[in-house]
């Protein structure tokens, strides 16, 4: 009797999860969204885990199958919606920002204070006060200031380049001690010598500061996706070994700022200077935890994407020897004429730019830009009411690969960049930094760390395939998109 009460009762405890995911499963259907077909009470969420590649792949799959601007699918019972026509997104992200002002991200600064005090993961008010008062830090002035720690940076990579010119080159490893090399000096003030050691503590805390593997996908889509399983579990999106290491770093280099009176002109006498500022705004402290929470994700994104570019940027100039010989050509010519790599001799290759942007077109260094509504809205070109809470995903690499915007979007032609071609397109169509309020804080000091990585490399160094070099790269985006093979380069010295 009481074995066929238990069937009876986990019958019915089946019968209404089905009947309720049955219905909840309508939720496009009945606003006439075409959506990817859920599976029952997951959704989508066993192809994001099991789909190689993940969410990338995910998206261009989807995003070929459904022509419309927008359609829909499921995490588990959540609905979110991918927005694929360019004047929605600007919408979204632009002219009614006011409405879709946050990300998906968990907000509990249980599960992980750093990440959700950061710029990266603060919402409303909170971020809009971290927003205005980091602003400053990353002006032109500001960045000025910086280029000489970056130069150095350079040098040190252009010596490491020498030992090693003539061999086969694991380039995405060179250019993750630059980076690091880079960031370190610039965000923590301290000197690291990434290219001194196998492996230095600096950099391999700083490239696992994302968890990896399994682990690391379910954390990653429990931040973004279901917050019910990283709130129950304390799932913490960033790697605690990592953030326990940094910290004490941070705090030991703020200790000898505080006591010592030189200035470096770096991220961290810039906070310190900011929160001096503050001291007397009992609204908005900024403590030794809140710079932390600025300068661990700050290296943690610039580390991982300033790498990968500049890997896809030489693996393509090996390819494109007429390309990398004109790119070389304006660097050279530059330089002459301004007698010194200053911040301006940056700004004038223009070349340059066109280069990186196309890089950045081809191999969207992130999957997606994710935003969540905060209340009830209208999309006005569609009619569509959206939801608050809605979660919002916008497929980069969908505009990017779009033939429509970018004919032949495989060829590798950094004159779709000119000034004469750029006029024809909307200025928003490269999504790499984000655009509108929320766009990139960081980018400027981005696009300066990977000019100067150019111009030591081409200056001094011709890049050239060799036996180990694949014409395509396998492209895997965990966080930040790489090459799971490696780009394998040979550098001869000029």
């Amino acid at each position: 009797m009481i074995l066929l009460a238990v069937i009876v009762i986990a019958l019915a405890c089946i019968y209404a999860a089905v009947r309720y995911f049955n219905n909840t499963y309508k939720y496009w259907q009945l606003r006439n969204v075409p959506y990817e077909e859920p599976t029952m009470f997951f959704g989508s969420f066993l192809n994001l885990f099991f789909e190689k590649d993940n969410l990338r792949r995910f998206l261009d799959r989807t995003s070929k199958k459904f022509d419309s601007p927008y359609y829909g699918f499921f995490i588990f019972n959540k609905p979110f919606l991918v927005v694929k026509d360019l004047e929605i997104v600007k919408r979204i992200m632009i002219r009614d920002f006011a409405s879709f002002p946050n990300k998906l991200f968990l907000d509990d600064k249980e599960c992980d204070p750093v990440f959700n005090n950061s710029l990266f993961g603060t919402r409303d008010q909170e971020w809009r006060s971290l927003r205005h008062r980091l602003s400053p830090v990353f002006t032109s002035g500001k960045l000025k200031g910086m280029l000489s720690l970056i130069a150095e940076c350079g040098e040190r990579l252009e010596s490491h380049l020498d030992k090693i010119s003539n061999e086969s080159v694991e380039v995405t490893d060179v250019l993750s001690r630059y980076s690091t090399e880079v960031i370190s000096s610039c965000a923590f003030g301290v000197k690291c010598d990434c290219f001194q050691k196998e492996v230095s503590e600096f950099q391999r805390y700083g490239e696992d500061i994302f968890p990896k593997g399994a682990i690391g996908l379910i954390k990653n889509i429990s931040y973004i996706f279901v917050h019910s399983i990283a709130r129950f579990f304390k799932l913490s999106f960033l790697n605690q070994n990592g953030v326990k290491y940094f910290r004490k770093v941070f705090k030991k280099v703020l200790s000898q700022r505080m006591t010592q009176s030189t200035r470096r002109n770096d991220f961290v006498d810039l906070l310190l200077d900011l929160k001096s500022q503050e001291e007397n705004d009992e609204s908005f402290g900024l403590d030794d935890e809140r710079m932390l929470a600025q300068a661990i994700p700050f290296f943690a994104a610039g580390h991982e994407t300033t790498t990968a570019i500049v890997s896809f940027v030489l693996h393509e100039l090996s390819l494109n020897s007429a390309i990398q010989d004109r790119l070389r050509q304006e660097i050279q010519s530059v330089v002459n004429n301004h007698g010194e790599i200053s911040y301006q001799a940056l700004e004038d290759m223009k070349y340059l730019k066109m280069v990186i942007l196309e890089t950045l077109r081809k191999y969207p260094i992130i999957s997606f830009i994710q935003r969540q509504s905060l209340h009830q809205y209208t999309i006005p070109e569609t009619g569509l009411q959206l939801e608050r809470g809605t979660g919002i995903i916008v497929p980069i690499r969908g505009f990017h690969h779009n033939p429509m915007y970018f004919p032949d979007p495989e060829v590798y032609d950094p004159e779709r960049f000119s000034d004469d071609n750029k006029q024809q397109r909307d200025s928003n169509l490269i999504l790499a930094f984000g655009i509108g309020p929320r766009n990139c804080l960081g980018k400027r000091f981005a696009w300066i760390t990977m000019k100067m990585a150019m111009v030591y490399i081409l200056r001094n160094f011709k890049v050239e395939k060799n036996s180990q070099t694949a014409e395509v790269l396998s492209i895997i985006s965990p966080h930040v998109s790489r090459s799971p093979s490696g780009v394998n380069l040979t550098f001869k010295r000029l």
